[in-house]
């Protein structure tokens, strides 16, 4: 896939993402939180087992993550040491060679991920959650 498939992949979902929001824009609200914005992870422990490539990252990114030993979703999720409130975008910054922008991508992904593989009914509800727990945050 190309980097230009992976962006209209993206628009895609944002477009879906907005379909959900009422007033707001996904991209408003990753823009006006974009030092720390908040998503909740609630996969199963099926996708749990999913390699990290369905995220469709860039091949820095995957290979970043395969040098640190993450090969599946749950290894992302659950595998990175968690130090007192330390953020995930700061807990992926300590992987040797992974810069701010990987981890970006890495957890925007993620994000997106998520979003995608909850049901038509989740989608709303996971959405206004996004939207509360960014809005207390702002």
């Amino acid at each position: 896939m190309t980097e230009k498939d992976g962006k209209i992949i993206n628009e895609k979902v944002m477009r879906e993402m907005n379909r959900y929001l009422d007033g707001t824009s996904i991209e408003e609200i990753l823009l006006v939180n974009k030092k720390l914005f908040h998503f909740q992870v609630m996969f199963t422990n099926e996708q749990m087992e999913q390699g990290v490539d369905v995220l469709d990252l860039s091949q820095r990114a995957y290979n970043c993550l395969r040098r640190n030993n993450i090969y599946t979703l749950g290894d992302l999720v659950n595998g990175v040491e968690t130090k007192g409130d330390e953020t995930s975008k700061r807990q992926l910054l300590r992987f040797r060679n992974l810069g701010i922008k990987t981890s970006e991508e890495i957890l925007l992904k993620l994000f997106y991920y998520q979003f995608l593989v909850l049901s038509e009914k989740q989608k709303k509800a996971y959405m206004q959650m996004v939207i509360h727990s960014n809005n207390k945050c702002a």
